[in-house]
Order: structure tokens, then C-alpha cells, then sequence
């Protein structure tokens, strides 16, 4: 009898730690787009339980569990910072945060694409997509390389 009761909180006990283990195996991304919610320029890179549980908190609203794709590749957290040259708007900066499957062999790089110049940065924790990951200066410098290859492009 104190045999099987053993053996019954023993597998009770492996239930808990399997539900345990599966309820925090997804990766929880900040999804957002600056252009839709002026909250997704810094939302932080640390937060409570209760905060991400809770949709009035900057993480509540903004962070979301990141599953497999359909190829079955584990995600990774992502944040793209974009200056938008020229257009109907003046020059700007958009941040774009979501859940990523295509890795980058380094964890930051930049891309120029004709119209828009973007800065990548891939990460792996919770909530690691949050933050500001430009400095000011980073920030001035994509700006001013902006306006300098708008004015080369009417002087031509």
C-alpha cells in the first residue's frame, strides 16, 4: 500500500513538471509596428508574469507566444528598424518588432532597400525584441545618409 501511494506521487509529480516545462516553451515576442502604436518604439526588455498577463502593461498588449512555423523551425525574436526616405511622408523611422524563422548568421545587419534603409537585429529570449537597440547617434547617422543620398539624387 505506501508502495503504490509512492509510486502515485511520483507520477503526479512528473505531470506537474511535464505541464510545467510545456506552459513556458514558447518564445514570447514583442509583435508591433510604430506606425500603428507609438508604444512599440521601447517597450521593455524586462517584465513581470503578471504584466505579460496583463493586457493594461505595455507587455500585456504588445508581446505574443511565437510557435514552430509550418516547416517546424523554432522562432527567434526580431526587430527591424527602418528609415523611410522621401514618398508622400518626410523621412522617418519605423520600428517593426514580430516573431522571426529565417536566421542570420550575425545577429545585427543592414539592408538598403532602395527607398527605405533597414537595420535587423535577431535575439532569442523573452521579450528580447524590446527596447531601443539604436543610440541617438545611430539614429542622426541613418538620418543624415538619408537626406544626403536625397539631395545627390535631385542634383543629378
Amino acid at each position: 500500500l505506501e508502495m503504490a501511494a509512492t509510486s502515485r506521487l511520483g507520477l503526479c509529480f512528473l505531470a506537474v513538471i511535464a505541464l510545467a516545462a510545456s506552459s513556458v516553451d514558447a518564445l514570447r515576442c514583442y509583435s508591433c509596428n510604430s506606425n500603428d502604436n507609438s508604444e512599440c518604439f521601447a517597450p521593455p526588455r524586462t517584465f513581470t508574469e503578471e504584466e505579460y498577463r496583463d493586457n493594461r502593461t505595455v507587455p500585456g498588449r504588445l508581446l505574443q507566444e511565437c510557435p514552430r512555423d509550418d516547416q517546424g523551425r523554432d522562432p527567434f525574436c526580431r526587430s527591424m528598424y527602418v528609415l523611410v526616405l522621401g514618398g508622400s511622408l518626410p523621412d522617418h523611422t519605423r520600428v517593426l518588432r514580430e516573431c522571426g524563422y529565417e536566421r542570420y548568421h550575425r545577429p545585427c545587419y543592414k539592408v538598403d532597400n532602395g527607398g527605405h534603409e533597414e537595420r535587423v537585429c535577431q535575439c532569442f529570449t523573452d521579450g528580447c525584441n524590446g527596447g531601443s537597440h539604436l543610440t541617438l547617434s545611430s539614429v542622426v547617422l541613418l538620418i543624415s545618409i538619408g537626406l544626403l543620398v536625397r539631395l545627390m539624387q535631385r542634383s543629378v
